[in-house]
């Protein structure tokens, strides 16, 4: 939970999303930061893509991220070709096939 903090009436109420994103954008701008695709919501699809492939269950991931269904988790998640590689060799050698060139 995100709290807006300082002496006011509102300092106990949540952060909505568009002070985080005033919030984060002004801690963008103080680290030298200017990619206009570097938002919360980024960082949140990279939060979740990097602990799937770091080997999060889906069904953790889910209710990590506060997901309601599976099919909301995946469309977080954004498998990076050398996953679909090493995922695709792995099968390979547990079937014992030979490996071939991919691309």
């Amino acid at each position: 939970m995100f709290l807006i903090g300082g002496r006011g009436t509102r300092r106990v109420e949540p952060l909505g999303y568009d002070g985080l994103v005033r919030m984060f954008s002004r801690a963008c701008t103080r680290a030298g930061i200017r990619e206009p695709w570097v938002t919360p919501h980024a960082l949140r699809h990279t939060h979740a893509t990097r602990m799937w492939e770091g080997g999060m269950r889906e069904l953790t991931l889910q209710k990590r991220l506060g997901h309601a269904s599976p099919e909301s988790t995946r469309l977080y998640t954004r498998v990076s070709d050398p996953a679909v590689v090493a995922d695709y060799h792995q099968a390979l050698d547990a079937l014992g096939k030979p490996r071939k060139a991919t691309s």
